[in-house]
C-alpha cells in the first residue's frame, strides 16, 4: 500500500509547523489510547482477580458445606455435577442424563422426585427442593436437591436449571434418632424428667403427670425433691459415676405415696459446655405387692393360710429365748389318722378340703395367744401360750381329739377321721427348738402305735422308739435300693385243690431287728414316699417268678399288689411292659391286684389307666372286696377280671344265713358279669365246702398253703402231678 505525500509549498516554514502540530496531536492521541488501554487492562486484570477470588471462595464454601453444584439443560436432558471433595484440588465433574439419575432413586421416593421436578420445570413452582434416597456404591444415601430455572422458553418451561445437591444421610439418621428418643420420652410408661444440674425440672413426660394424679403443681421449674427424696448412697454414687439407682417414695400434691424405683443419669448437651440430668421413676407398687406376697407365701401355708414350719420355728425360738420355769410353754404335735386313705381314695382336692375343715376346727379350740401352724402334709403343731397351767395341754389335746373325730361331708362322702397327738413341755422336755419339736414328734408316733385317736406326753423312753423308727426307715430304703427284700408266693387253688396261680407277698428280715411285719414296713414305705419304689421291685420279682414257673412247665398267673400311688404313677405302664420284655412273659401272666378305694376319686383317671392296662392284656383283680367302700355297683362299671372276697366275709358264714345270702349274691353277680371269684383266708374245711357249694372258683388260705418260697411252690406242683 502506498501513501501520497503533499508536495512542499512555497512556504516551507509554515507547512512544517502544521505538520509538527499534527504529529503532536497524534502522539497525544496515541498516548491517551495507550493509557486507556493500560487502564482497561488493569481493570480487566483486577476483575479477573476478583472473579477468581470469588470463585475460590465459592468453592471453599461449597466444600465446607458439603454441597455440590449442578446444572441441567433441556437441549439434551443432561446434567453436569461439580463436587468439591477437597479445598486444594479442582472440582470433580460428573455428568449424565436425567432419566438415568431418576432410575437410581429409591422406589419409595421416585414419585415424589418426578412430581417435584415436573412442577418446577413447568414453571408451576419458583424453587426446586426435594430430599430423596439415591443408590450409591455405599448403599442408599439421602440427598437434598435444590435448584431454580435460569432460562425458560416463551411458555415458561425451563430450558436450564442450576442448583446445589447435598448428602444429608447423617443428618436424617440423627434426626431419626432424636425423633425416636423424643417419642420414647413422650410415650414411656415410666415417668421421665429432664433436669438441670441444680435438680430443677425442665421437661416431664405424660407418665410423670399421670403419677401426679391430677395435681395442679407447676412441674417445670420445680425441684425434684418436691416429689421424691433420694438416698444419700444414691447421691454419692451419682456424684462419682454420673448414674445411680435407688428405691424411694413418690409424693403427689395430695400427699399420696407411691413406691418408685428412681434411675439417674447425666448427659452432655451438643455444645459440650453444659450438661443435663435424666431422672426416670418406675412405679413399683406391683413389685412391692408381689414381694410382700412372696414373703407371705414364704411364711404362711397357701392352702390353710396358717403359719408354716419356718414361721413356727422362728416364733418358737423367740419364745424359747424368754423361757423360764415360771413361763413354760407346750407343743402339741398333731397327725391326722386316716388322711392318706381319704387323699388316695377321693383325690387330692378332697384331701385339701379336709385339711381346710380341720384347720377351722383346730382354730376353734384355741385361744388368741396360742399359735397353730401347718407342719406339712397332714401334720399340725400347736404352741400353747407361755404361762400355761400344767393341766391345759392335756385338756386342749382331748378337746382337739373330740373335735377332729366329728363327721364331715367331703365330696358327697361322709367321712370321719381321728388324730394322734404328741405333747412336749418346755423347758422340761427340751430347752431348744429342735429338741422340743423332736420330742413332741416322738410322742405323736407313740400315740399312733397306741391305737391312734389319743394323746401321749413325751417321756425319755420315746426317744429310743423314735430313733428306732428313723433307723428302720433308713434300712428299708437301703433294702429297696439293693433289692434285699424277700418275696414269697401264696398259691391259689381251685375246687379240686390244684394250684392255679399265686400271689406275691413281700417279707423283710433285718440283722438288727429280725423279721419286720408287713403291717409295719408297708405303711412305713407309704408314709415315707417309698411305696412306688417298693411296688416296682415287686413287679420285677413277680415277672421273674412267672417266667420261672413257665420255664418249669407250670405257666400260671402271678398276682402282684399295686398301691393307689402306683396306679397314678405315670411310669407304671412302662415298668410293667419292661418287666414282661426282660423275662420273656406275656402280660396275661401278671395279675394286678388293687383295692376299690382308688376308684372313689372324682377323677376317672384310675379307671382309664387300669382300663388301658387291661386292654394291653394285664388281668385286673379287686383285692379285699368287702372291707372298705364296697358297692355292688362298682362291679358293673369297673374293669375287673377277678374279685377277691375278703376273709371278713367268712366270719361265721357257715352259721349266719344272712351272710350266706349276701355272699351268694356277690358270687352270682360276678358270674353274670364274667368275673372270677377268689376267697381269701380259708382256714377250715367247713368254710371251703360252703364256698364251694356257693360256686366260688379259687381259694387262698392256711387250709391249703402258707406263703412260701418259689422253690417250695415248684415242689408242690411236682407233687400234684404224681
Amino acid at each position: 500500500m502506498s501513501v501520497s505525500l503533499p508536495l512542499p509549498t512555497t512556504d516551507p516554514p509554515a507547512s512544517l509547523a502544521v505538520l509538527e502540530r499534527r504529529l503532536e496531536r497524534e502522539r497525544a492521541a496515541r498516548k491517551a489510547a495507550e493509557q486507556l488501554l493500560n487502564e482497561k487492562s488493569l481493570a480487566l486484570y483486577e476483575a479477573m482477580q476478583r472473579s477468581a477470588h470469588s470463585q475460590n471462595l465459592l468453592e471453599l464454601a461449597l466444600w465446607a458445606s458439603g454441597e455440590s453444584i449442578w446444572e441441567w439443560s433441556a437441549d439434551n436432558d443432561e446434567y453436569i455435577m461439580r463436587a468439591f471433595p477437597s479445598a486444594d484440588n479442582p472440582p470433580v465433574i460428573s455428568r449424565g442424563l436425567l432419566p438415568d439419575f431418576m432410575a437410581r432413586v429409591h422406589p419409595d421416593d421416585i414419585n415424589q422426585a418426578l412430581l417435584s421436578w415436573a412442577v418446577h420445570a413447568s414453571g408451576a413452582s419458583e424453587l426446586l427442593d426435594m430430599a430423596v434416597r439415591y443408590r450409591h456404591y455405599e448403599g442408599w444415601r439421602w440427598v437434598r436437591i435444590r435448584g431454580k430455572a435460569v432460562a425458560t422458553d416463551p411458555d415458561g418451561w425451563a430450558l436450564r436449571i442450576v442448583g446445589t445437591a447435598k448428602d444429608i444421610t447423617t443428618y436424617r439418621e440423627t434426626e431419626h434418632s432424636f425423633r425416636l428418643m423424643a417419642s420414647a420420652f413422650a410415650s414411656s410408661r415410666d415417668a421421665m424428667m429432664v433436669l438441670t444440674e441444680a435438680w430443677q425440672i425442665i421437661e416431664a413426660n405424660a407418665a410423670f403427670h399421670t403419677l401426679l394424679a391430677g395435681g395442679s403443681d407447676a412441674v417445670v421449674g420445680s425441684h425434684l425433691s418436691n416429689y421424691v427424696d433420694l438416698t444419700n448412697d444414691a447421691l454419692h454414687q451419682f456424684g462419682r459415676l454420673g448414674h445411680a439407682q435407688c428405691e424411694s417414695t413418690f409424693r403427689d400434691p395430695n400427699d399420696n405415696r407411691i413406691p418408685v424405683e428412681v434411675t439417674l443419669s447425666r448427659f452432655a448437651a451438643e455444645d459440650g459446655r453444659s450438661s443435663y440430668l435424666i431422672a426416670t421413676m418406675r412405679n413399683i407398687t406391683d413389685r412391692r405387692r408381689a414381694a410382700n406376697e412372696l414373703e407371705r407365701v414364704a411364711r404362711f401355708d397357701t392352702l390353710t393360710q396358717l403359719p408354716n414350719r419356718a414361721t413356727l420355728q422362728a416364733r418358737l425360738a423367740q419364745e424359747m429365748a424368754r423361757l423360764s420355769t415360771i413361763r413354760p410353754l407346750a407343743i402339741l404335735f398333731i397327725d391326722l389318722d386316716g388322711f392318706k386313705e381319704v387323699n388316695d381314695s377321693l383325690g387330692h382336692d378332697a384331701g385339701d378340703e379336709l385339711l381346710q375343715v380341720m384347720t377351722r376346727r383346730l382354730m376353734a379350740t384355741l385361744e388368741l395367744e396360742d399359735m397353730l401352724a401347718r407342719w406339712g402334709g397332714d401334720e399340725f403343731v400347736v404352741m400353747l401360750n407361755p404361762g400355761i397351767d400344767v393341766d391345759r395341754p392335756l385338756r386342749v389335746a382331748r378337746q382337739i381329739l373330740t373335735t377332729l373325730s366329728q363327721r364331715m361331708d367331703i365330696r358327697r362322702h361322709t367321712i370321719s377321721i381321728s388324730g394322734s397327738i404328741g405333747i412336749a413341755l418346755a423347758p422340761a422336755h427340751g430347752s431348744d427348738v429342735e429338741t422340743l419339736l423332736s420330742h413332741a414328734d416322738a410322742a405323736m408316733y407313740a400315740a399312733k402305735h397306741a391305737g391312734k385317736n389319743c394323746c401321749v406326753v413325751y417321756h425319755e423312753a420315746l426317744a429310743a422308739d423314735a430313733l428306732q423308727r428313723v433307723t428302720l426307715l433308713a434300712q428299708l430304703r437301703s433294702s429297696i435300693e439293693h433289692d434285699a427284700l424277700d418275696f414269697m408266693l401264696q398259691p391259689k387253688f381251685d375246687a379240686h385243690r390244684r394250684i392255679v396261680g399265686a400271689e406275691l407277698l413281700a417279707r423283710w428280715h433285718t440283722p438288727q431287728h429280725g423279721h419286720i411285719s408287713p403291717g409295719l414296713f408297708i405303711p412305713l414305705a407309704e408314709q415315707s414316699g417309698l411305696a412306688v419304689a417298693l411296688g416296682r421291685l415287686a413287679i420285677r420279682r413277680a415277672a421273674t417268678y412267672a417266667a420261672e414257673l413257665a420255664r418249669q412247665g407250670y405257666p400260671m398267673q402271678v398276682a402282684v399288689n399295686v398301691s393307689p400311688l402306683q396306679i397314678m404313677d405315670d411310669q407304671l405302664d412302662q415298668v410293667l411292659h419292661e418287666a414282661c420284655a426282660q423275662h420273656g412273659i406275656y402280660p396275661e401272666q401278671l395279675e394286678l391286684e388293687v383295692t376299690e378305694s382308688i376308684f372313689l376319686q372324682d377323677s376317672d383317671a384310675p379307671v382309664r389307666r387300669l382300663s388301658a392296662l387291661r386292654a394291653d392284656g394285664f388281668p385286673i383283680a379287686m383285692d379285699d372286696f368287702g372291707t372298705g367302700y364296697s358297692s355292688l355297683s362298682y362291679l358293673s362299671r369297673l374293669p375287673f377280671d377277678t374279685i377277691k372276697i375278703d376273709r371278713s366275709f367268712l366270719t361265721d358264714v357257715h352259721e349266719d344265713i344272712k351272710s350266706q345270702r349276701v355272699l351268694t349274691g356277690v358270687v352270682n353277680l360276678c358270674k353274670s358279669l364274667g368275673m372270677h371269684t377268689v376267697a381269701e383266708g380259708i382256714e377250715t374245711a367247713e368254710q371251703f365246702h360252703l364256698l364251694d357249694t356257693l360256686g366260688v372258683e379259687q381259694y387262698q388260705g392256711f387250709l391249703f398253703a402258707r406263703p412260701m418260697p418259689l422253690d417250695d411252690v415248684l415242689t408242690l406242683l411236682r407233687q400234684s402231678r404224681h
